[in-house]
């Protein structure tokens, strides 16, 4: 029944879009780049501040890890039945302004401008826009693929523990109107194993170029601070963190424990700027965004190996710890200062190498330029 009563709506949407169409058809160019629809990571947000000028980004959706960031385009309402009523209206309305004055649609996450994102891609086709789509989690990972490839290496996964599983389906529909409509897709072809068939396996994360914190924060007599925040205790192994935890304060081992559930990206950031060692997630097979942002402010940290392949510099950037070997690792830290040093300039240097702004644009902008999604790179040296 709720499938057919979006689909009814959606019905309701494409007259409403083309209507739009007509109404913005003599809209002057302004933009290059649209980024949204909705906040993950940041990455909306950093998108746009590299490209500025060229952008112009939209949020939908209420991020309540980033709630200080502002968009040219955003729903600033909490209500999830409102937001989805007003999106009826308010999402043709702007995709057809947008349309009308930028080239390039980056889409992160799997949602759209309409409720069915299939709408977005045939619209944008219509009008002859190029469609990048970037993939950076459960939008479209397949819970089967991946358990099927931590069994193989007798590994436990955080997917072992999700109780609502997502729908087999819709993962492979994702997957299917994305290389239907898309130029160019990027997912990680490992940490989420999908039904994608080609993609670019190489994710940039970035991150503001402000935050980072240069040179070592660890003196001979300081209380030793350790920090752990996950978004999701179950995802990032935290009951196992607890349990090291635990255990060394039980042997006598003197540091500060902080723990931060659910907090807003700001507070984070700011312990992160006195803390010395750094619990990130021990079921994942990338860094994570607040991995990345752990290292640039000068942190040794502690998690799970990657399978992608990631920039020069990754082997040594931090501490790579099964998720059986939290205790192990975090002793070893604890017995060795010198080595928290080590890896906390490591991992500064690995960010500071392919994460920044200038790094990320660099990137993109080569790419899209290989892809043919632009057609020439100096316009961003204007």
């Amino acid at each position: 029944m709720k499938n057919k009563f979006k689909k009814l709506l959606t019905y309701l949407q494409l007259p409403l879009l083309y209507f739009f169409d007509f109404i913005f058809k003599y809209k002057i160019k302004k933009y290059i780049f649209v980024v949204g629809v909705d906040e993950i990571a940041n990455c909306t947000f950093y998108f746009k501040k590299a490209f500025h000028n060229e952008a112009v980004s939209v949020n939908f959706t209420q991020n309540k890890f980033y709630q200080n960031n502002k968009y040219d385009y955003s729903l600033g309402i909490k209500n999830i039945y409102l937001r989805y009523l007003i999106k009826i209206f308010y999402g043709p309305y702007l995709l057809a302004k947008l349309a009308n004055q930028s080239e390039v649609f980056v889409y992160f996450w799997s949602t759209g401008f309409c409720l069915e994102r299939e709408l977005d891609y045939k619209f944008l086709k219509y009008k002859n826009k190029k469609i990048v789509c970037i993939f950076v989690g459960d939008d479209v990972r397949s819970r089967k693929l991946t358990k099927e490839f931590f069994d193989e290496k007798e590994e436990d996964h955080f997917i072992n523990y999700i109780i609502n599983s997502k729908n087999e389906n819709s993962v492979k529909r994702v997957a299917y109107l994305a290389e239907k409509y898309s130029d160019i897709i990027f997912s990680p072809r490992k940490v989420q194993l999908s039904y994608l068939k080609e993609s670019i396996d190489f994710f940039m994360y970035m991150v503001d170029d402000n935050i980072f914190h240069k040179g070592s924060k660890l003196n001979l007599n300081d209380r030793i601070k350790v920090l752990h925040a996950p978004s999701n205790p179950t995802v990032k192994g935290t009951a196992l963190v607890r349990a090291a935890v635990k255990k060394l304060k039980v042997e006598g081992y003197d540091f500060e424990y902080i723990e931060l559930m659910n907090r807003p990206n700001s507070e984070v950031l700011a312990n992160l700027e006195s803390s010395h060692i750094v619990l990130n997630q021990f079921y994942a097979a990338m860094p994570g965004v607040f991995g990345i942002e752990s290292m640039a402010k000068y942190n040794a940290v502690l998690m799970s190996p990657d399978y992608e392949n990631l920039p020069d510099g990754s082997k040594n950037a931090w501490v790579r710890t099964k998720y059986w070997e939290i205790y192990d690792n975090l002793k070893y830290l604890l017995d060795n200062p010198s080595k928290i040093d080590e890896y906390a300039k490591n991992g500064y240097e690995f960010v500071k190498n392919n994460y920044t702004e200038e790094k990320v644009k660099e990137f993109y902008i080569n790419t899209f330029y290989e892809h043919k999604i632009i057609d020439d790179k100096n316009i961003f040296k204007k």
